[in-house]
């Protein structure tokens, strides 16, 4: 399965829990809207309906805070990404604007993924968990499975620090499962 999230803001080096949590929440009605579509829907819709004692679930909490995920250990997914990053000034120049370009990716892969641990959740976390919770792409980012990064100048800045983020990204099952073939 295709398909496409973007993403327009700060994207930092080395960037803290609040930075790597306001990219999550950016991503999160995009990422929603997929499970709540087809293919999608049936994988999560089942696990929302018929969660059993000891079946594994979709989602992970950190106190009341619920954060789903598409691609799963559990579900034998990973996905491959494609990134275009749009940065406001020279190509070339990211060791000098923002952090070097290996480490905004790193933040990137950690803000697609949901929070390991309480400490990656900001202390001033103000997301609306009431509605089901925030949905993230992955379990973990070590369900990468491929990644292409490829930047240009973007002329039509947002603003100094911000970068303009395109990620097609491509599912794939590594095991068959009745319940992954909504990823092929």
């Amino acid at each position: 399965m295709e398909f496409c999230l973007h993403y327009y803001g700060k994207l930092k080096s080395r960037d803290n829990a609040a930075g790597k949590h306001s990219i999550r929440q950016a991503l999160n009605s995009q990422i929603k809207s997929l499970c709540d579509s087809q293919p999608f829907v049936q994988a999560f819709k089942d696990t929302k309906g018929n969660l059993k004692k000891g079946k594994k679930q979709l989602y992970i909490e950190h106190g009341k805070k619920r954060y789903w995920f598409m691609i799963s250990e559990y579900l034998k997914t990973v996905v491959d990404l494609d990134i275009t990053i749009l940065v406001p000034h020279e190509v070339g120049r990211i060791v000098q604007n923002g952090g070097d370009i290996d480490n905004r990716i790193k933040t990137l892969f950690d803000a697609l993924r949901v929070p390991s641990v309480q400490d990656e959740i900001p202390t001033s976390d103000s997301f609306d968990y009431s509605n089901g919770g925030m949905y993230c792409l992955l379990e973990d980012d070590k369900l990468i499975n491929r990644v292409s990064i490829r930047s240009y100048q973007d002329h039509d800045p947002i603003d100094d620090d911000s970068v303009k983020c395109i990620i097609q990204a491509q599912t794939r099952i590594t095991a068959a499962l009745l319940g992954n073939l909504c990823f092929v």
